[in-house]
């Protein structure tokens, strides 16, 4: 199902005005049934092209729809195996801090206490590769499972075997992790999708989706979802306490590229995406803001009729 969204402006709260999804006006109720464009010619607003998928509505929102990357299938939605619970959180933090939540391996010792201890160094990541795809990146990790505590005592053997795969998609800053949590070739698999909305430059919706094919009975749902938040709450607070609050704009020339492979090719698609054209330049918006100028997210309809807009495009870099 496709849809646009819609950005009114100046008069259309107040009178009424009505638009179709290309930006158009189609009505004027205090002109009657005269033609919109013809008594307000060139009236218009930005639309922007979405789509309705698993549930969740996708925006893209910029002048270059072809140019989007491909949103990922959730074939766990329709799988009767899995069992599925959703949760949404905000992180009081620039969305990059959030993200590394997730991206990051090498914290998961430090601030989640979850050791490799199948290496000489047990806050040393173990082997891992990082490849880069049309969609943006996949890494690829295997480790000794040394513990299974609680509920889950059962699940899988000490000295056994863990694969992990962590997708990165760029639509939506989208992660799928994936954990066979019964060791490799076991078939227990517990997954989650992480979709990253920025609400401003130092808030950001944290929308999960956490699937088991194991223990998948209701009344299991409360301890799993537990499990699940234990390190998203670790995590958040730490990046909450970030500063500067607006959040890094490319990785540390001195420190992490040792390690952080997963988070080094993150950032490599970060400026990508920045050469060509696609982040906003906050230094010229924020001078726009002190002259109480407003500004709006560049559109299609923007890009290919240019002229005669109320506000201007929000400027972006190397553009």
């Amino acid at each position: 199902m496709e849809v646009s969204v819609i950005m009114e402006k100046l008069f259309p709260p107040f009178h009424g005005w009505q638009f179709n999804r290309d930006g158009q006006c189609t009505k004027i109720p205090s002109i009657g049934d005269d033609d919109p464009q013809t008594a307000a010619p060139g009236v218009k607003v930005d639309a922007y092209p979405t789509i309705e998928k698993q549930g969740l509505i996708w925006a893209f929102l910029g002048d270059d729809p072809e140019s989007a990357k491909p949103i990922m299938d959730i074939p766990e939605l329709d799988d009767s195996q899995y069992a599925v619970i959703p949760y949404d959180v905000i992180f009081e933090s620039n969305f990059h801090l959030a993200k590394f939540s997730n991206l990051d391996y090498v914290h998961l010792p430090i601030v989640h206490g979850i050791r490799f201890e199948d290496q000489e160094n047990p806050y040393q990541p173990p082997p891992h590769t990082v490849e880069k795809t049309d969609y943006g990146m996949t890494a690829f990790i295997e480790t000794e499972s040394t513990y299974s505590k609680g509920a889950w005592s059962n699940v899988r053997e000490e000295g056994t075997k863990v694969k992990s795969i962590l997708k990165y998609f760029i639509a939506g800053q989208t992660l799928r992790g994936q954990v066979e949590i019964g060791a490799i070739g076991s078939g227990k698999f517990n997954c989650f999708y992480e979709f990253s909305t920025p609400i401003d430059r130092t808030r950001t919706m944290m929308r999960y989706y956490f699937f088991r094919n194991f223990m998948t009975h209701k009344w299991m749902n409360k301890m799993a979802l537990k499990r699940n938040l234990k390190n998203i709450f670790e995590d958040k607070v730490i990046a909450e306490a970030q500063v500067p609050k607006y959040g890094p704009d490319g990785m540390s020339e001195i420190v992490g590229k040792h390690e952080d492979t997963v988070i080094k090719v993150y950032w490599d698609l970060m400026h990508e995406m920045k050469d060509k054209g696609w982040q906003i330049d906050y230094s010229a918006w924020n001078k726009l803001i002190e002259d109480g100028k407003y500004c709006v997210i560049p559109s299609v309809t923007r890009k290919n009729n240019p002229e005669n807009w109320q506000y201007p495009a929000i400027p972006r870099i190397n553009t």
